[in-house]
C-alpha cells in the first residue's frame, strides 16, 4: 500500500519520489534508519537504469523477498505509468497555452528546492558520523562531497566520481581509525 501511495502521489520526478520514499520508510514508520536509507541510496547509484526503481527493488526485497519486489514495483510503477500516459495525452492538447508554459517555468525552482532539502536529509546522518570522527574527517567528507558535485557538474561519469570519493573516504576512515587505535593503546 505504501508503494501504491508513492506511485500515485509522486509528481515532480526523482526528487519528489525520493522524498516520499524517505518519508514513508524513515520518518513516518521508522522501518529504516536515516543511515540505512542513505546507504541503500548510495548502493542504488551503482545500479544500471533508474535509481528509484532500483531503490524500490532493494526495499521490496529487504522487507518481503521476491514477493516484496513484485509488490513494490507494481505499486510504484502501475499508478505512475497510468497517470503519465493520461497526462501526456492531455499535455499534447494544451502544451502551447501561455498558462501551461508559465506553470512549467515555475516548477523548476520548486524542484531545485525539494532536491536540496532531500539531499540535506540524506547527508545529515553520514555527516554526523564524520563529525564524531573529528573535524578533520568532517572537513574531508565535505571536501569529497564538493568534489563529487564538481565532477558531476563537469560531466564526469557518476560511477568514476563515486569511486574517487569512495577511495577518499576510505582513506579518511583508515587514518581516523588508526588515530583512534593509537589513542586507545596510549590510554
Amino acid at each position: 500500500m505504501i508503494w501504491l501511495h508513492i506511485g500515485t502521489t509522486s509528481f515532480g520526478g526523482g526528487s519528489a519520489t525520493q522524498w516520499l520514499i524517505q518519508q514513508h520508510f524513515v520518518a513516518r514508520r521508522r522501518w529504516m534508519t536515516p543511515e540505512a536509507f542513505a546507504q541503500d541510496w548510495a548502493i542504488v547509484q551503482f545500479a544500471p537504469g533508474i535509481n528509484l526503481i532500483a531503490m524500490a527493488v532493494l526495499i521490496g526485497y529487504r522487507f518481503g523477498g521476491a514477493p516484496g519486489v513484485v509488490a513494490s514495483l507494481l505499486g510504484m510503477l502501475g499508478p505512475a505509468t497510468t497517470i503519465t500516459i493520461a497526462m501526456t495525452a492531455l499535455y499534447t492538447q494544451v502544451r502551447d497555452l501561455p498558462q501551461v508554459q508559465g506553470a512549467l517555468r515555475g516548477v523548476t525552482p520548486a524542484l531545485v528546492g525539494l532536491s536540496i532539502a532531500f539531499t540535506w536529509r540524506l547527508l545529515k546522518g553520514p555527516l554526523r558520523g564524520l563529525r564524531r570522527l573529528g573535524n578533520a574527517a568532517l572537513g574531508t567528507g565535505l571536501a569529497l562531497l564538493a568534489t563529487a558535485a564538481a565532477l558531476t557538474a563537469l560531466g564526469v561519469p557518476v560511477l568514476i566520481s563515486y569511486l574517487i570519493n569512495a577511495a577518499g573516504l576510505g582513506a579518511v576512515y583508515a587514518l581516523s581509525s588508526r588515530n583512534v587505535n593509537a589513542l586507545a593503546r596510549r590510554g
